[in-house]
């Protein structure tokens, strides 16, 4: 997907049996206490293979449940989260999550996942924006959508300190 990052379907790691206690570790590895602070109760304490596993199946039926991996080591090193909420005319409007391990922080690799991703939704012609919420002291994660074009706006959903931004497409 970018220079330094491949992107793939969580559906490939949950597929092949021999592989979940490599993705549930790394789910472990990945959901530190850093990570996880300002994410839903759900998405706390994930802190064995059992609560891994079963955090995995529940990210997989919400959405689209994607890892993120680093090209050069093929680790897993994050997720992006992709919900579909139904635009204007067959028209898509997505929701947006993504995290990444605190091992990858301050590399750009944030900035790099979301650029990837919103060069996809170009060359997409029914995604008519994205967006997503976020922690209105998650500094970081608030420059990496900006950088991205992604501006505030409000929305429905809006609780406490989050802030939504999005990035509209204009398709021809």
């Amino acid at each position: 997907m970018t220079k330094r990052l491949l992107v793939k379907s969580s559906k490939y790691q949950l597929a092949d049996p021999s592989n979940e206690k490599y993705f549930a570790e790394r789910v472990v590895n990945i959901l530190t206490e850093a990570v996880t602070k300002s994410l839903p109760d759900g998405w706390q304490g994930i802190d064995d293979s059992n609560k891994a596993i079963d955090w995995i199946k529940n990210r997989a039926e919400e959405g689209a449940f994607l890892t993120v991996h680093l090209r050069s080591t093929l680790k897993v090193e994050g997720f992006l989260f992709l919900y579909d909420s139904n635009g204007l005319d067959d028209s898509i409007e997505l929701r947006l999550g993504y995290l990444l391990s605190e091992s990858v922080w301050g590399k750009g690799l944030g900035s790099e996942l979301i650029r990837g991703l919103v060069q996809w939704c170009e060359k997409q012609n029914d995604i008519q924006s994205i967006s997503g919420g976020v922690e209105s002291d998650n500094i970081g994660s608030i420059k990496v959508l900006e950088k991205n074009g992604f501006i505030p706006v409000q929305s429905d959903d809006q609780k406490g300190n989050v802030i939504f931004l999005e990035r509209r497409f204009n398709h021809r």
